[in-house]
């Protein structure tokens, strides 16, 4: 994940996508820049994804490449105007930024996770406070299992590998509902669906300064800041945010930076 990801993607390309047309007709079309994916240009234009898909004739939003031309359906304003500048999104640390997707290239794209709230300031005579809910969970960090390599957090055939994803992680094929396992011990730092395209996405920290990602998943099993152990179930296969079968998008960032995650698996 997104494919973030950019955070999942889909299946390998197999074809050369198609290129959109030049601008005709009051159409205002956007070409396609090193590190760019369909997610973020959807953001930069505010439109969606899939409209970019429609208006492209794309058979998914994996399938550009750089210096493609697209067309930004609904926006013919933009051709008396300068394009808006690139929409700059802050990495977090430790959690990956999917593009997208590549998360979605993170990412695509980007992981974020959600800010800490500030405190609001107290009353002079405050109300009696509503009780908090804490997490059940231990107050150190887990150790690391030992193991030399993560373990894969569901077994099936590589759909997407770390290049075709655009460097941000690899799509596994998985039945729908399969569980999904914590590739190694670690705590949860993001339970939710806010990264465009990973639809439900988990983020675990580990303690040699990986981050795990794991995306469109169908269900979640864990909450965040819960300590987890290697193997332990954390969610079901699904098939949640930008893709059309079950998979599972996975990611492996050593702080902020993906990494191809095949060389760090257990065979």
């Amino acid at each position: 994940m997104p494919s973030p990801s950019t955070l999942g993607t889909l299946p390998t390309n197999s074809a050369v996508p198609t290129v959109a047309p030049a601008a005709t007709g009051g159409t205002f079309t956007h070409t396609i820049a090193s590190g760019e994916s369909l997610y973020t240009i959807a953001r930069r234009y505010d439109v969606t994804t899939q409209a970019l898909v429609q208006a492209n004739g794309l058979s998914s939003p994996d399938k550009i490449v750089v210096g493609q031309k697209v067309i930004i359906p609904g926006r013919a304003d933009l051709l008396a105007t300068k394009a808006p500048a690139p929409v700059q999104v802050a990495s977090t640390n430790p959690a990956p930024t999917p593009q997208q997707q590549t998360l979605p290239a993170a990412a695509p794209n980007t992981l974020q996770t959600a800010a800490t709230p500030t405190p609001a300031p107290q009353q002079a005579a405050p109300a009696p406070a509503a009780p908090t809910q804490v997490a059940n969970v231990s107050a150190a960090e887990p150790a690391m299992s030992g193991n030399t390599k993560f373990r894969w957090p569901v077994s099936g055939r590589v759909l997407t590998d770390f290049a075709a994803s655009r460097g941000t992680g690899i799509n596994i094929e998985a039945s729908e509902g399969s569980a999904i396992k914590a590739a190694e011990n670690g705590t949860v730092i993001y339970v939710g669906s806010g990264v465009e395209g990973y639809g439900n996405l988990i983020l675990i920290r580990h303690p040699n300064g990986y981050v795990s990602a794991y995306a469109h998943l169908k269900s979640m099993s864990v909450a965040k800041g819960a300590n987890v152990s290697r193997g332990d179930t954390i969610g079901a296969a699904g098939m949640t945010g930008s893709v059309t079968q079950p998979q599972l998008h996975f990611e492996l960032r050593k702080g902020a930076t993906p990494v191809d995650p095949m060389p760090l698996l257990a065979s």
